[in-house]
């Protein structure tokens, strides 16, 4: 049995497994992400992603996301603030962020916002400013 419904639940139409790019939108910006697997609704759209792969899927289009505004990478946030020495805690007082917010940056869950980025850039370039 195969783990994607053959029919639609918002239509009824037909569902087919593909890997084609799948629309996902992001704080406004609608991102395509290629390579999951997932099955769509020939009649109405609907896309339907196994639970297993909707990780990946945010995780890639929050890296696409990154890419296209040109915010820093998780590895580039963990790299400054080691070459700080400071903990993720500490990392996060200084700049008056919530708790577990540089973690989620850094496993790259969430994504840092545009004011935030520039202040980390600001740091990478003038250590001084801390």
């Amino acid at each position: 049995m195969s783990e994607y419904p053959s029919r639609c639940a918002e239509c009824g139409g037909m569902m087919s497994v593909s890997t084609d790019p799948i629309p996902f939108e992001l704080r406004g910006l609608t991102l395509m992400v290629p390579g999951i697997e997932h099955s769509t609704c020939s009649a109405c759209g609907e896309v339907v992603v196994a639970l297993h792969d909707t990780e990946c899927l945010q995780r890639e289009a929050a890296r696409r996301y990154r890419e296209h505004r040109g915010l820093l990478a998780p590895d580039e946030i963990r790299a400054l603030r080691r070459s700080l020495g400071l903990s993720q805690a500490a990392f996060e007082h200084l700049l008056g962020i919530g708790a577990k917010t540089v973690v989620r940056w850094e496993k790259g869950t969430i994504l840092q916002s545009a004011t935030a980025d520039r202040l980390m850039r600001v740091i990478r370039e003038t250590p001084q400013a801390v």
